[in-house]
């Protein structure tokens, strides 16, 4: 499920910021923040920085497919420029991010695992005016370390990235609370179109993909297996049963797990 994008929300939260010299330790939420989570496209392994991006309002994890949770997040830098020619004075505002820390959670507050730091790379320039500068970074929001102990259900995710200005100055974003799906097999789709018509079953009979090429028919691949989107049944039917048939799949029939 994705939200608008992020352009209405801009104009009705965001401030306008002015800045002199950063402080020595940079605590202030509305310098950088992580607007939200970007959504990617089936066959699109990039994300855009811009403000038209839609993001999602939660993500998923199929562990059927996928071990970690990679997110592509996008970040804002409310810090205005500082720099100038006439005076020889080099830009300081810019923003090296460096990571994230995380924070698990279930929906009613409890810690579902230690906080970590994930890795990350991106570079997010000096604001213009009351307008952030925007960048995209991916980090893990869920290791494989974790995902294997975590409980079925939807958790939520509390992420600050982090990073330092030219200037030498460490800084760190506002957090943002995002909420994520861990399952297995919820994101197996079974369109009527891959319906195998040549089974004698009664029952929806995927089929059988000889090779990946095939297997998303006319509908891209994700370019994550397991990560938001909707992964066609050709495309593991040759693998797990679950793709088989919707009644071998425990997410949408109970039965299937007895």
């Amino acid at each position: 499920m994705r939200r608008p994008s992020f352009k209405t929300l801009l104009a009705l939260g965001v401030a306008a910021f002015t800045a002199g010299a950063l402080p020595s330790c940079a605590t202030n939420d509305s310098m950088m923040f992580i607007i939200g989570v970007a959504a990617r496209k089936a066959g699109a392994c990039t994300i855009s920085a811009s403000l038209d991006s839609p993001i999602l309002a939660r993500g998923t994890l199929d562990r059927l497919f996928a071990s970690d949770y990679v997110a592509g997040l996008l970040v804002g830098n409310q810090v205005t420029q500082r720099g100038s020619r006439d005076r020889i004075r080099t830009e300081t505002s810019r923003i090296t991010l460096k990571g994230a820390e995380v924070h698990l959670e279930s929906t009613q507050g409890a810690e579902l695992a230690p906080a970590f730091s994930s890795v990350g790379t991106g570079f997010v320039d000096a604001s213009e005016g009351t307008d952030p500068a925007l960048a995209a970074m991916f980090a893990t929001l869920i290791p494989g370390s974790l995902s294997g102990k975590l409980p079925l259900g939807t958790l939520v995710a509390k992420v600050r990235v982090f990073g330092t200005t030219l200037g030498g100055e460490d800084i760190e974003s506002a957090e943002l609370a995002f909420p994520i799906e861990v399952c297995e097999g919820c994101l197996v789709s079974y369109p009527a179109s891959d319906r195998d018509l040549t089974s004698d079953s009664p029952d929806y009979q995927c089929k059988l993909a000889t090779d990946m090429a095939a297997a998303g028919g006319d509908t891209d691949l994700p370019c994550s297996l397991g990560i938001d989107l909707p992964v066609p049944c050709t495309a593991c039917s040759g693998v797990y049963d679950v793709c088989v048939s919707p009644t071998k799949n425990c997410y949408y029939t109970s039965s299937a797990c007895k």
